[in-house]
């Protein structure tokens, strides 16, 4: 069930069915979705998605629309995501969120069949930033970056949430493939400012 004010109605309820979860809408890096096909309309942004146990599993976002009205395809950002986030507001006000110093892209899927792969998996780094963690790590514009702390990356998205979601001045192990040659990379995560966001 999705609740909100759409078009100033207050308290509007909508039903339907979670159809897909970790939904990418490709709006952002950090994209990972709740899918649903209960009414959301404008105004409904900010309000909850509940289960059937009447828990709170996700807050209402966006809709896929050609024309701005509902078509059956919603967005609702995460509770366990939405959770983070006000523990970090909670805790002094703002939202801190780790950073590594990459800018990356996708394997292609030559890179992937010269190196024996099924298809692309890690993320390419094409530049280091000057004074980042991933420079004073020696990470390399070149290296695929495998897996973040044990977690395998299969898509970009994978590594920009495991990085943001990471708290600055952890340690994190990164495994990497450089020219043929796997190995993993010890780093301390940084904190994302305004101008690497």
């Amino acid at each position: 069930m999705a609740v909100g004010n759409p078009f100033g109605l207050g308290g509007t309820v909508t039903s339907g069915i979670v159809s897909a979860t970790s939904r990418n809408s490709n709006s952002s890096p950090y994209d990972d979705f709740n899918q649903t096909d209960a009414a959301i309309n404008r105004g409904n942004s900010g309000g909850p998605l509940f289960n059937a146990d009447g828990e709170v599993i996700g807050v209402n976002t966006a809709i896929f629309s050609t024309d701005g009205g509902s078509v059956g395809i919603g967005f609702a950002v995460p509770s366990d995501m939405v959770q983070r986030i006000v523990d970090d507001l909670a805790d002094d006000g703002t939202i801190t969120r780790g950073w590594l110093g990459v800018q990356i892209k996708p394997m292609s899927d030559e890179v992937a069949s010269v190196l024996g792969y099924d298809g692309p998996r890690g993320a390419v780094v094409e530049i280091v930033s000057g004074d980042s963690p991933a420079e004073a790590a020696g990470l390399q514009s070149g290296d695929i970056i495998l897996s973040f702390n044990g977690e395998d990356i299969s898509e970009l998205r994978d590594l920009t949430r495991a990085v943001a979601e990471t708290a600055p001045n952890a340690q994190v192990a990164l495994q990497i493939l450089r020219r043929g040659t796997e190995k993993t990379i010890d780093l301390k995560i940084g904190t994302l400012g305004a101008s690497e966001a």
